[in-house]
C-alpha cells in the first residue's frame, strides 16, 4: 500500500462512520483484495496458502485461515520484506529501547506477550501505525482534550508491567523517548508494586490520564471511597484484559471522570473502542472480526463464539488474515449511541484473582512470570490448595524442567513476599495442562479448590 497521512487516515475514518452497510461492505473489500494481491505477490507463505485463490474473484470465507503456530514454524516465510527476520526482530526488541530507532529504519518491531504461549515477534508498518493511530484519536478520544495522551499538556501515568518487551510498556517508553523535555509529565507503575505504593505514587502524580489493565483497578476504587486515593483523572483509559459493565460503572462513578476502553491485540491492533455508553464498537472498517465455534464455522449475531478470525486490513509487512483467536465474542448491531459499528462483547483474556491467605492479588502475575520462560510449549498453573500451585506443562526436548520450575517459583514468591504475601509452594505436575471439555482450550491459570 502507498504510504499515508495522518491526516488522510483521520478524514478515512471519519468517513468510515458515516458510510451505509452495503457501501462499508465494498470498501472493506476492495481493501482486503489490496492486502491479499500484496501478500500474495511478497510473502512466499501467502503465495503458497493463497495459490487456488482467485484475487479477481473470492470472498473472505474463501481465504483459509491460519493459526500463531503455524505462522511461527515459517516466521521469516510468512512476512512481506525479507529483511524482516525471526532472529532480527528478537535482537532488536531485546536492545535498549533509549538507544534504538525504528526496526530497519522503518517499522515499528514487538512481541506478543506470551500468555497463550511462545511471543511472538510482531511487525507493523507505517501504515498500520498510522491508521490505527488515527482510530484511537477519532473513535476511543471522540469529545475529550485533543491533547489528552500528550505529555506536553497532561500528566500521563500507567500501571504497567514495565518490561520493555510488553507492547503496552515499550510504547510507553518511545513515547517517553520522544519526549525527553516532558518525561516527567510520564509515569510508569509497576503492576507488581503493593496497593498501597501504588495509591501514593498517584497521590504524588496526580495524574491528568490513567491507564491500566481491568484487574488491577478494584483495589484502588475502594481507595478512592476511602480517601486514601485522592486523584482526579480527565479519563482512565484500559485494554488487555475484559473490562466488566460492573468495573465500567464503578469507576465512572468513584473517579467521575471519562471511561475508555480499548480491545486490541498486537497481531490485529485497535480492534474496538467504547462509545460513551461503554459498549466496544468494531472498528470494522479496518479490523474484520469473525466470531466461529469449536469447528471454525460462523457463528449468528447474539451467541457466543469460541473463538476468532481477526483481519488487520492495515497491515502489510507482516499481514493477518483471518488469523485464529481464542477470545469468546459475542456480536449485537444496535447502540444507544446510534453508532453504525457492531457492538462486541467479551468473555475471553479474564484473568481471574488469587487469594492467598484471605489476601487477593491479580491473577496475571502467574502468566508474566513465564512468559519469558523458554522450552515450554503450553503451560497452566492450578491453584490445588490455599498455599500449593501446580505447574503443568508441555516442554521441549531436553527442557530442564527443574530449573523451569525453581525459576518460576522464586519469581513468584519473590513477588508475594514483597508485598506481604505468605510463601507458597510450587510443584510440577506429570499430567499435562487439562483443556476444557466445551471447545478443548487450555486455560494458562485455574482454581482448583
Amino acid at each position: 500500500m502507498e504510504k499515508i497521512s495522518m491526516e488522510t487516515a483521520v478524514k478515512l475514518c471519519k468517513d468510515g462512520e458515516k458510510l451505509l452497510q452495503i457501501e462499508k461492505k465494498d470498501v472493506v473489500h476492495e481493501r482486503l483484495k489490496m492486502l491479499v494481491s500484496y501478500s500474495k505477490k511478497h510473502s512466499p507463505y501467502f503465495r503458497k496458502h493463497y495459490s487456488e485463490i482467485d484475487e479477481d474473484n473470492f470472498t473472505l470465507e474463501d481465504l483459509p485461515p491460519v493459526s500463531k503456530p503455524e505462522l511461527m514454524k515459517c516466521y521469516d516465510d510468512w512476512v512481506t520484506d525479507p529483511n524482516v527476520t525471526y532472529d532480527g526482530v528478537f535482537e532488536y526488541v531485546d536492545s535498549p529501547i533509549e538507544s534504538r530507532g525504528p526496526y530497519l529504519g522503518k517499522y515499528a518491531a514487538i512481541t506478543t506477550s506470551g500468555t497463550s504461549g511462545i511471543p511472538m515477534p510482531m511487525v507493523r508498518d507505517s501504515c498500520h501505525n498510522i491508521i490505527h493511530g488515527a482510530l484511537m484519536q477519532t473513535r476511543l478520544f471522540r469529545g475529550l482534550d485533543e491533547h489528552l495522551s500528550d505529555p506536553k499538556y497532561n500528566k500521563l501515568a500507567a500501571i504497567i508491567f514495565t518490561d520493555q518487551k510488553v507492547s503496552s510498556y515499550s510504547s510507553f517508553l518511545k513515547i517517553k523517548a520522544a519526549n525527553p523535555e516532558y518525561s516527567d509529565n510520564m509515569l510508569a507503575i509497576s503492576m507488581q508494586d503493593g496497593t498501597e505504593r501504588i495509591i501514593q505514587k498517584l497521590n504524588d502524580f496526580q495524574p491528568d490520564f490513567l491507564t491500566a489493565y481491568p484487574s488491577t483497578i478494584g483495589p484502588l476504587i475502594n481507595a478512592a471511597e476511602e480517601g486514601k486515593l485522592d486523584i482526579h483523572p480527565k479519563a482512565i483509559g484500559f485494554s488487555a484484559e475484559v473490562l466488566s459493565p460492573e468495573i465500567y460503572r464503578r469507576v465512572k462513578e468513584v473517579f467521575n471522570c471519562a471511561v475508555l476502553n480499548n480491545y486490541c491485540s498486537t497481531e490485529g491492533g485497535e480492534a474496538a473502542m467504547t462509545c460513551d455508553h461503554g459498549r466496544l464498537h468494531i472498528n470494522d472498517d479496518w479490523v474484520i472480526i469473525e466470531p466461529i465455534d469449536k469447528d471454525g464455522n460462523p457463528v449468528k449475531d447474539g451467541e457466543w463464539s469460541e473463538g476468532i478470525y481477526i483481519t488487520d486490513l492495515t497491515n502489510y509487512v507482516q499481514p493477518i488474515i483471518r488469523y485464529y483467536m481464542s477470545d469468546r465474542v459475542k456480536i449485537t448491531r444496535e447502540c444507544e449511541c446510534g453508532s453504525n459499528f457492531p457492538i462486541m462483547e467479551i468473555n475471553g483474556r479474564v484473568i481471574e484473582e488469587i487469594t492467598i491467605g484471605g489476601k487477593t492479588l491479580s491473577g496475571i502475575v502467574i502468566t508474566h512470570a513465564l512468559q519469558e520462560v523458554k522450552d515450554i510449549y503450553t503451560y497452566q498453573v492450578a491453584h490445588v490448595s490455599d498455599k500449593c500451585f501446580e505447574l503443568r506443562a508441555e516442554f521441549a526436548d531436553g527442557a530442564d524442567k527443574e530449573k523451569i520450575l525453581n525459576d518460576f517459583s522464586k519469581e513468584l514468591n519473590g513477588y508475594l513476599l514483597n508485598n506481604g504475601f505468605d510463601e507458597v509452594v510450587v510443584r510440577l505436575s506429570e499430567e499435562p495442562p487439562k483443556r476444557s471439555e466445551r471447545g478443548g482450550k487450555t486455560k494458562e491459570f485455574v482454581r482448583e479448590f
